[in-house]
């Protein structure tokens, strides 16, 4: 319904679409939300530690990519549409 209401035509129903890992990776207990906002109260806290965390929280994860030519601050994230890389150099701010 909001792709037709944008104009975007797309081929596929996104209904059998299951979100379900990427959601928790994102927004579950230990997902990169929590770890973001954990980051953000310490002191010394930054977007590398925030990344470094999350690739060891999640390194068993199917979702969550991390390439050796990855800088410190950059993760990569598996969707169902392909893989995008992050740069969380501004997420972490006081």
């Amino acid at each position: 319904d909001d792709y037709e209401f944008e104009g975007i035509d797309i081929d596929f129903d996104c209904s059998t679409i299951n979100n379900s890992e990427i959601l928790n990776l994102v927004e579950g207990r230990m997902g990169l939300i929590s770890i973001m906002n954990e980051e953000c109260v310490r002191p010394s806290g930054n977007s590398s530690s925030f990344v470094y965390k999350a690739k060891m929280i999640h390194k068993d994860s199917n979702h969550l990519v991390s390439e050796k030519l990855h800088r410190p601050w950059e993760f990569g994230v598996k969707h169902f549409a392909g893989l995008v890389t992050y740069d969380a150099t501004d997420f972490i701010e006081r």
